[in-house]
């Protein structure tokens, strides 16, 4: 049994039954329907708040603690610690006091069922799944940013009501960071009743090590990681049947069962984050339930996730998941990143066993590696012009993050999200790169000119770009380059399109002196 009262609030118990009112007890302001719940320290009415005529559901600390100076404390921390949170998923204290020496406080009464029910009842997709998720790691956040770290974080405890709107509850083992920092004995807290605290299947392995001083947000994240696996998985992470020493023995040293191990083609993102809240040590988690909530978000969106390795082609993926508008050009890298790859492995085999032969097909695929990693640099470029020519700057500074330091991208980047430019920057800027990547720099300053307005500037510095690359020898020219110049061609065309498409059709070339 629990060492606190779950709050499940319903009309009617799990098992069916309705427990009709307690005519002894009584409430002043107060009429007692019904018993909900009764636990080891407290026990819980559905009651109607006479004044108001709403619905409330009333906790009692039971009268055999009421003589507890301990019980009292913990029962008035609850009440203050609750009252303290002010978000729309967890559930509200509306009052607290005592009537005739018992202690009691009134809370919304919350008409729906415990997430796993609710879950199971509504058969979820994973977006939705994912949406609900969101709402919970939110509220925790919420927690977590004033100091409350609830402890006994499970689906009993988080009832999902009508409006399908999850609301936590129960914060009868909850801390403050600062009550748990005070605590350094290194041994398990009992409860009242000697009990170990929170609920084994949902404990994290420092909880499970009795080791308090190691608990803070993080072990709510850690929980939060097992109510998301089991949403998702349908069970448990773990098998913590058997002996309660056997259990914990298993929340700390064995590793979870992986999602994709379970359930077929299960998505990768969503893997690495319950994953990522899963990690023994505590280091390894997200490091607050608001972390949690915007990687959480972040999959929602459609954007790369924290808890995933950035890895070039992880990035490409998602931008082309997401963005339509880029996917030829995707394509068209992935059909020479391929073709080259079984070049390479057939010129390899060709070379044979000679050491000058097989040094001469390292150099080439290293210098492809490179290549590659360019392309996708680019990728990532194409995607922030697009972003930004759209005024959608948030995007664009998503993708400039992501870029390489010091990569011409990333200081193209960095300029046109400049929001003023000091007099004879153009001009630095241009300094930055060699004299191969100048056509590089005159595209990016043509960019800038278009959106200012100037458009004389901008053609001339677009031809400028356009014959630089041009005379650029082949030797000179890497693949990526020689495939980001079809882009800008076509950009620069466009550009010059706007104000000079009469003289671009008069001399017929791209670039051409004026007649």
């Amino acid at each position: 049994m629990d060492e606190t009262a779950p709050l499940q609030f319903s009309d009617r118990r799990p098992d069916g039954d309705s427990r009709q009112t307690n005519p002894e007890v009584t409430f002043e302001g107060y009429q007692i329907l019904e018993e909900l719940t009764h636990g080891g320290q407290a026990v819980v009415y559905k009651a109607i708040h006479k004044a108001t005529k709403t619905k409330v559901a009333l906790k009692v600390l039971l009268p055999a603690l009421t003589a507890s100076a301990k019980a009292r404390q913990y029962f008035r921390q609850e009440v203050d610690l609750a009252a303290s949170l002010n978000h729309p998923n967890i559930v509200t204290i509306r009052d607290s006091g005592i009537a005739q020496g018992q202690y009691y406080f009134a809370m919304n009464y919350v008409h729906g069922q415990p997430l796993d029910r609710h879950v199971l009842a509504k058969n979820l997709s994973l977006r939705d799944k994912l949406i609900l998720f969101s709402k919970i790691s939110d509220a925790m956040a919420h927690a977590h940013q004033r100091g409350v770290i609830h402890r006994d974080l499970k689906p009993s405890n988080i009832l999902v009501d009508q409006r399908d709107e999850p609301q936590i509850l129960d914060f009868g083992l909850a801390k403050t960071a600062a009550n748990l920092s005070a605590v350094s004995d290194g041994t398990v807290l009992p409860t009242f009743t000697g009990q170990i605290q929170g609920t084994v299947a949902y404990m994290s392995p420092e909880q499970a090590a009795g080791r308090p001083d190691l608990m803070d947000v993080r072990t709510d994240v850690y929980s939060l990681g097992v109510i998301l696996y089991e949403m998702c998985v349908g069970k448990l992470p773990y098998d913590v049947h058997g002996t309660i020493l056997e259990a914990l023995k298993t929340i700390q040293c064995t590793e979870p069962t992986r999602p994709r191990q379970i359930v077929g083609r299960f998505d990768s993102d969503v893997e690495a984050i319950i994953l990522k809240c899963l990690a023994k040590d505590p280091d390894r988690r997200y490091q607050s339930a608001s972390e949690l909530k915007q990687d959480v978000q972040r999959w929602l969106d459609g954007l790369p996730i924290v808890a995933k390795s950035v890895s070039s082609i992880y990035l490409l993926r998602k931008i082309v998941s997401r963005h339509r508008y880029t996917t030829t050009v995707v394509g068209l890298l992935l059909v020479i990143i391929g073709g080259a790859a079984a070049f390479s492995l057939q010129l390899y085999h060709l070379l044979g066993n000679t050491r000058s032969e097989l040094k001469k097909a390292d150099e080439r695929y290293d210098g492809l590696s490179m290549q590659v990693l360019q392309m996708t640099r680019d990728g990532a470029f194409l995607r922030f012009l697009e972003a930004w020519r759209q005024g959608d700057l948030n995007t664009a500074r998503t993708m400039a993050a992501l870029m390489t330091p010091e990569s011409r991208a990333k200081k193209g980047a960095i300029l046109l999200l400049r929001p003023e430019w000091a007099p004879g920057s153009d001009e630095d800027f241009r300094n930055s790169f060699g004299s191969d990547e100048r056509w590089f720099a005159d595209f990016v300053l043509a960019e800038k000119c278009v959106r200012d307005g100037k458009s004389e500037q901008a053609r001339q510095l677009c031809r400028s770009s356009y014959q630089a690359m041009s005379r650029q020898s082949g030797n000179a020219r890497g693949l990526s380059d020689k495939l980001f110049e079809g882009y800008i061609r076509t950009r620069l065309l466009e550009i010059a399109l706007s104000g000079h498409e009469s003289e671009i059709l008069a001399t017929g070339q791209y670039g051409g002196e004026r007649q």
